[in-house]
């Protein structure tokens, strides 16, 4: 006779991963549009609110890779991978606190597992 027991327990890390999301950032996006008389101009869209974890870099964490020399306002974010989102660093940016943040390196696949993306975002 099988029993509940009988069956493996389950990894408690993918049941304890929404804690570790504790702050709410927005995902912005710069677009041309037209201004309806022959030009164009340049709107801002909000395009989402991710939850997201923030840490602040040590002084040796890849800043030389990513061409970062002062780490005094860049931030490292860890977001969950959203398919409806494709980040780039030509038109869009983040804004935590009201403080704009331009993405600074491209988003790296956390543990290769498709789920968390990380991000290093500087202010300016």
């Amino acid at each position: 006779m099988v029993t509940g027991y009988d069956k493996p327990k389950q990894k408690i890390h993918y049941l304890m991963r929404a804690r570790g999301y504790s702050r709410q950032i927005e995902v912005w996006q710069t677009t041309s549009t037209s201004d309806g008389f022959g030009g164009d101009g340049v709107t801002t869209a909000l395009l989402g609110k991710s939850w997201c974890n923030i840490k602040t870099p040590s002084k040796d964490y890849r800043t030389t890779a990513e061409g970062i020399t002062e780490t005094n306002n860049t931030l490292i974010l860890t977001l969950r991978k959203r398919n409806d989102l494709v980040y780039n660093s030509e038109n869009m940016f983040f804004v935590y606190k009201t403080v704009k943040y331009v993405i600074s390196s491209e988003p790296v696949n956390v543990g290769l597992e498709d789920r968390d993306i990380e991000i290093t975002i500087t202010s300016g």
